[in-house]
C-alpha cells in the first residue's frame, strides 16, 4: 500500500493538532533515515518534553505518510 504524501505544513499541523497545546511551534525536516523528522521550534513549557511527544506521534504517522518533495 502506498503512503499518502503530505507537505511540511500539513504534517506540522497534523502533529500540532494531536498534541493540542496552543503555542506549540514545530516544523518538519527531511531525514535520510526516517524520511522526515519533527522539530519543536518553541513550546509553552518544557521544549524537550514536547520534542519527545512529537517524535512519538511522528513515529506512528510515518507508517501512513511520506514527506512530499
Amino acid at each position: 500500500m502506498a503512503k499518502e504524501r503530505k507537505s511540511i505544513r500539513e504534517l506540522s499541523e497534523m502533529i500540532s493538532g494531536v498534541v493540542g497545546v496552543p503555542g506549540l511551534d514545530l516544523t518538519i525536516r527531511p531525514d535520510h533515515a526516517y524520511g522526515w523528522q519533527p522539530v519543536v521550534l518553541s513550546a509553552p513549557g518544557n521544549p524537550i518534553g514536547f520534542q519527545r511527544r512529537v517524535e512519538e506521534i511522528a513515529h506512528r504517522m510515518r507508517m501512513q505518510y511520506d514527506l512530499a518533495t
